[in-house]
């Protein structure tokens, strides 16, 4: 499965309001204000949806840069709104 899919599906799992699945796993925090993203158990992303801006990024290896740039990407053009 490549890395655009895996965060796709990751992101639409939880604006669906479905469980976090998977390698790449996104999940609602704060009351539903914060979206986080996790490759395995490292911590990603934590995206503020009110501001719609990275509030935290992380990346240790390409493949993290990689899940995290297509996240950013996706996040800032809107594609995965309620």
């Amino acid at each position: 499965m490549p890395r655009q899919q895996q965060v796709d599906e990751a992101l639409a799992r939880a604006f669906s309001g479905r469980p976090p699945s998977g390698k790449v796993r996104a999940s609602f925090v704060e009351g539903d204000q914060v979206l986080e993203l996790y490759h395995y158990h490292h911590l990603l992303l934590r995206w503020d949806l009110r501001t719609e801006t990275p509030i935290h990024t992380w990346h240790e290896k390409p493949t993290d840069k990689r899940i995290l740039n297509a996240a950013l990407e996706a996040l800032r053009s809107g594609q995965h709104k309620p």
